[in-house]
């Protein structure tokens, strides 16, 4: 993922919550001054790699690679483990969680969708990279009702000759969980082809999610 370095002023309206399911279904709510005592009042509360456990996502998974570094500030994800792939340009490998809340009556796929749309919008991938699905579908995570969501990115060739940037191609994975009844959380990585031989890495991954 590309290194985005300021936060735009849109991306703040609607994004994942590190402490509550302040963020409603339809992603047009912003995230509350006081969370509940139950929650942790910061993502900082997780914990970092070889395994994130994130008690206000009610989620824990294994981080895909080693070398990988905290962030509790993202534009869109509360909490990501990061490794520069592509010093030159600070080119990102991500793997996080975040906690949605209640859906609402939304179903899961439409969650996914909703923040891989903020992930585009904030400029993740580059300007108007081409979006492929290659997998959506539900499945289970660790017992718990999820959603599969499966996108390759091909990154605008000019932009990318611009840039400097040698990634062509970026695959990126979201799997919605309801954690909880009418409680949803989201875990995803995203990998760039620069380091491609972690793209098998990801169905063994995905089964070590578990639902805390």
């Amino acid at each position: 993922m590309r290194l985005r370095r300021g936060i735009p002023a849109l991306a703040l309206v609607a994004v994942l919550t590190g402490c509550t399911g302040a963020l409603t279904g339809t992603g047009s709510a912003l995230p509350t001054a006081s969370p509940p005592s139950s929650t942790p009042s910061t993502a900082a509360a997780a914990t970092g790699c070889p395994r994130v456990v994130y008690p206000g996502a009610r989620l824990s998974f294994a981080c895909i690679t080693g070398s990988m570094h905290a962030v509790y500030d993202g534009a869109v994800w509360p909490v990501s483990e990061r490794r520069t792939v592509e010093p030159a340009t600070g080119w990102l490998l991500e793997e996080g969680a975040g906690h949605w809340g209640s859906p609402d009556g939304v179903a899961l796929v439409d969650v996914a969708l909703n923040v891989r749309q903020q992930m585009v919008d904030n400029g993740s991938y580059g300007p108007r990279p081409r979006m492929l699905t290659v997998a959506s579908r539900p499945t289970r995570v660790d017992g718990a009702r999820a959603y599969l969501l499966r996108t390759t990115f091909v990154i605008n060739r000019g932009w990318a000759r611009q840039s400097g940037t040698a990634v062509r191609e970026e695959r990126l994975w979201i799997v919605a969980v309801e954690v909880a009844a009418n409680d949803a959380s989201l875990w995803y990585v995203s990998i760039p082809d620069l380091v491609k031989s972690l793209w098998a890495k990801v169905p063994a991954t995905i089964a070590a999610i578990r639902v805390r």
